[in-house]
């Protein structure tokens, strides 16, 4: 199988650790790569007119592939872009979008999780909402008004779910819910508890959902009997990748062949959290220095096979993974 990969991310500001956390992102990135790691196309983008007028962050968060077109999305927009050219052809927002972290295109719907809101937004092709799912309590609406503008609201948090990613499976439509370490139906009362560690992703593949937690595992469910099974990317890596980074994104090839992104940890926004992720997987100080990159893990042998590192591609965060097909192949 030949083929390329699809990166969605972003470029930090100089000194992006001073600056507030929702304005540490310079430039929204997009990079299309061969399977060897070698630069094809790229994008960048310095986000909408009122992510620059508020001063938000400009990077992509998760996005989705979907034929000729990848829909991504940025802190207040949502776009369409060409994945042979990486040219945006679209751009679509809402009142209602705050640090949006997916947007997936189901049907003639897109649905995108609103993490700033704790919701996943149900929008028509005219992009007028169809339906507000709430993943949490309103406790953030009710603070800030149901009619306000949240594209000019610059930080919500805490976050009492923070929604990350919407699919649809097994006849359902599913958000991962970053902050209850689990997956729940939109559609339906089901759930099921994933770890005991923070989780993004949930990708359809091969017969099964595959997640990432941040201490760096890959668990992946059966959609039916809910049967999980988790993959310890540490302990498949050299001893210089065990800090792993934020594990998030995640594209499988095949059912043992996946591959896997990591952003470098930064003293900025997490501090705590570091300090919490550091004792509690290492019992020491966590180490804030392995580079942002993708790794290719043999799920079969256990062990890591390749490994980019992206920074000197000028990404220095990767939300989301998506292998194209080779033109031709």
């Amino acid at each position: 199988m030949t083929f390329d990969v699809l990166l969605f991310g972003g470029r930090n500001y100089d000194g992006a650790h001073a600056r507030p956390v929702w304005h540490q992102f310079e430039t929204a990135v997009a990079l299309r790569l061969s399977e060897h790691g070698a630069l094809v196309d790229r994008l960048e983008y310095g986000g909408g007119e009122i992510e620059n007028e508020v001063g938000l962050s400009r990077c992509f968060k998760a996005a989705t592939v979907t034929g000729d077109h990848a829909y991504a999305c940025t802190n207040t927009e949502v776009l369409t872009i060409d994945v042979h050219t990486l040219a945006i052809v679209e751009h679509r927002t809402h009142r209602l979008f705050n640090d949006v972290h997916h947007v997936n295109r189901i049907g003639d719907r897109y649905f995108v999780a609103s993490t700033g809101i704790d919701s996943v937004l149900e929008l028509d092709e005219r992009f007028e909402l169809v339906k507000r799912y709430p993943v949490a309590n309103d406790e953030i609406l009710e603070r800030y008004g149901h009619e306000t503008d949240y594209r000019r609201v610059t930080n919500t948090k805490p976050h009492a779910a923070h929604p990350n990613y919407v699919e649809a499976w097994d006849g359902e439509v599913w958000v991962s819910n970053f902050g209850k370490c689990r997956v729940e139906s939109l559609t339906s009362s089901r759930r099921y508890e994933l770890s005991e560690f923070r989780i993004h992703d949930g990708v359809p593949a091969h017969g099964r959902i595959w997640f990432t937690s941040v201490d760096g595992k890959i668990i992946t469910l059966e959609p039916t009997t809910g049967a999980q099974r988790a993959f310890d990317l540490m302990a498949m890596s050299p001893p210089s990748d065990r800090a792993s980074g934020w594990c998030r994104g995640l594209a499988p090839i095949t059912e043992d062949d996946v591959l896997v992104g990591f952003t470098k940890l930064r003293e900025t926004k997490a501090r705590e959290n570091l300090k919490w992720l550091g004792n509690k997987l290492f019992g020491q100080n966590f180490a804030l220095s392995r580079p942002t990159r993708i790794a290719r893990y043999d799920l079969t042998r256990g062990r890591e096979t390749w490994k980019l590192e992206l920074e000197k591609c000028g990404m220095d965060a990767v939300f989301s993974i998506h292998i194209l097909p080779r033109r031709g192949h």
